[in-house]
């Protein structure tokens, strides 16, 4: 399941740099700062799975979804007795036609409540990776545009196992100095909530 978000979030970066350039090659009265290199990649995979907001909210995510998990095989188990029990009773006679009707109905009704709660429980988890995915490429983009915002390169790219950076100069990977960032700034407010959480109590 990680690896399938992080491919996500790589996806959704390299659409997203296509217009990286020309958003900051016409921001309006930003300076122009004379570099070495006009260009800079980022190693998506790298920067995603060393970002401490990744690392909580996917193991908070794992978490839930195991939970889930859990409790659906556990309501399947119990269902599967049922079924057990009930044909114990009809194969031995143990339970009158009428008994055993009233068991198949309930076994029937809790089937389909399973089925309906383990579709319900996907489209649940389903919506809730894609706003944790939405919620990191957001709050990547945000900072590399700040990052950026004195034009120091005209285009930063994203890569993921070399695509669509074949080969570059290794001086052009800027992964280590935007995740440094973004760790720094996640810290900074996984620092201040307590304190409003505590202000708001």
């Amino acid at each position: 399941m990680k690896k399938l978000f992080i491919a996500a979030l790589v996806a959704l970066a390299m659409a997203a740099c296509k217009n990286a350039g020309t958003t900051a090659a016409t921001a309006e009265g930003a300076p122009k700062v004379e570099t070495v290199y006009d260009i800079a990649y980022i190693q998506m995979d790298s920067l995603v799975t060393g970002y401490g907001r990744y690392v909580d909210l996917s193991q908070a995510f794992e978490a839930k979804a195991t939970k889930i998990q859990s409790e659906l095989e556990s309501r399947a188990r119990r269902l599967q007795n049922e079924v057990m029990d009930f044909q114990e009773k009809m194969e031995k006679g143990l339970a009158t036609r009428s008994q055993l009707a009233t068991m198949q109905e309930g076994i029937e009704r809790r089937g389909q409540n399973l089925e309906i709660d383990r579709q319900n429980q996907l489209t649940e988890l389903a919506e809730e990776e894609q706003v944790m995915t939405n919620q990191i490429m957001h709050a990547i983009q945000t900072y590399v545009a700040e990052y950026n915002a004195d034009l120091r390169y005209k285009m930063i790219l994203t890569t993921s196992g070399g695509t669509p950076v074949l080969h570059a100069d290794p001086a052009l990977d800027i992964t280590a100095e935007i995740l440094k960032g973004l760790n720094e700034e996640y810290a900074a407010e996984a620092k201040t909530e307590p304190e409003t959480a505590a202000t708001e109590e």
